[in-house]
């Protein structure tokens, strides 16, 4: 752990039960007046995007659609939907969705200000301008898309996911409504909720991390373990939903300022080359690297069984580290998540090449254990 850190919040977060019905006074607060949403057709299918574009008009703000967003959101997709802004003079975006449209939203923000097209800022800190204003209204809670420093961006020509880091990519504001999150499907549920899990665990066992940092992790798991299962099961579980979005928000504030782990070193390229939900992809792998990774922390691992429910009476700090890999074992298997790829019959022969390509992660440095290609491809086999 470093003796000195920085803890950086530069997003407004408007949280609670109907937030999302202050947008327009958000808007005008900013001076601004034509504003371009982005979305994708189950947003729109589920009905969401009608009490927002009803809370927009009658405050007289004018605003267009664009919801051409896939499953992972791509640079063609960003590209198109920065010419639509340079056309049509759009002064603020509207992301609403899951972390495919929240980060095609803030790439696009991004973009539109800085000139050129998604790939020029494929790295970190390429931008030289403030962006577009980006407001973001999450509908899942699993990527913490809205308040963190990345947008991450498919590029299929060449089997990656990019990352676009700037400080400049962070949204201006993020109102997070739990009522958003009520009609998502169990298994999307499932998958983000463990997704966010993800993200808690190595923001919180990586060597980046601060007592800051730790506490809002650590708290996140703890919300995850008690509020997913009762998520999934009924999603009209206000209070569950409720939790689950604080937990999201609060590990978008951890990882923000710590980065991840090997974890999502491999899911990059993984994702890249299998066509696999990065949600899905994470919280099958998460078990194995986390077993990988406890050699570097018993510890910690220790307190993540303790936050995720295992009394650990009669246990050891050695054994009750091992029981937290368990204890995300079952929370895959209640809530329906698969325990490997075994059916999908995937081409296994491309993993020495997503091991080579996860190398080159910035997240490596930062791993509570230190991993070779070996070691990646080694995690990655045990899913197949």
């Amino acid at each position: 752990m470093s003796s000195s850190y920085r803890f950086v919040m530069a997003t407004e977060i408007i949280f609670g039960i109907g937030a999302s019905q202050e947008l327009a006074s958000i808007i005008e607060e900013h001076g601004k007046n034509k504003a371009l949403i982005i979305s994708d057709k189950g947003v729109e299918n589920a009905g969401l995007l009608l009490p927002i574009q009803d809370n927009l008009k009658e405050r007289g703000i004018d605003w267009e659609v664009f919801d051409e967003i896939e499953q992972s959101s791509s640079v063609q997709s960003v590209d198109k939907g920065v010419e639509m802004i340079r056309n049509k003079g759009f002064d603020v975006i509207i992301a609403i969705g899951g972390g495919s449209s929240i980060d095609t939203g803030k790439a696009m923000g991004l973009v539109a200000a800085n000139g050129g097209c998604c790939r020029d800022y494929a790295g970190s800190n390429k931008a030289k301008l403030p962006p577009l204003p980006v407001i973001a209204l999450p509908t899942t809670a699993g990527t913490s898309a809205e308040v963190t420093d990345v947008a991450v961006i498919a590029d299929r020509e060449i089997n990656a996911r990019l990352g676009l880091r700037s400080p400049y990519v962070v949204p201006k504001v993020a109102i997070v409504d739990p009522l958003l999150t009520v009609s998502v499907p169990a298994h999307v549920t499932a998958a983000t909720g463990v997704d966010a899990l993800s993200h808690a665990i190595e923001s919180y066992t990586n060597t980046a991390t601060s007592v800051p940092m730790e506490l809002t992790a650590l708290e996140a798991i703890r919300l995850i373990g008690e509020n997913l299962r009762s998520a999934v099961a009924n999603g009209n579980n206000i209070k569950a939903r409720e939790q689950m979005s604080m937990a999201c928000v609060l590990i978008g504030l951890a990882y923000r300022n710590t980065r991840l782990g090997i974890l999502h070193a491999i899911t990059g390229p993984f994702c890249g080359y299998y066509d696999i939900s990065h949600g899905v992809a994470n919280a099958v792998l998460l078990p194995h690297v986390m077993r990988f990774n406890m050699l570097g922390n018993y510890e910690k691992f220790a307190k993540i069984a303790r936050a995720l429910g295992v009394s650990g009476e009669n246990l050891n700090a050695r054994q009750l580290a091992l029981s937290s890999a368990d204890a995300v074992q079952e929370l895959l298997t209640d809530v329906g998540l698969p325990a490997d790829f075994k059916s999908m019959e995937l081409n296994r022969a491309l993993l020495p090449e997503i091991a080579e390509k996860a190398m080159k992660s910035g997240n490596l440095a930062i791993n509570p254990r230190q991993a070779t290609k070996e070691d990646l491809q080694s995690i990655c086999e045990k899913v197949f």
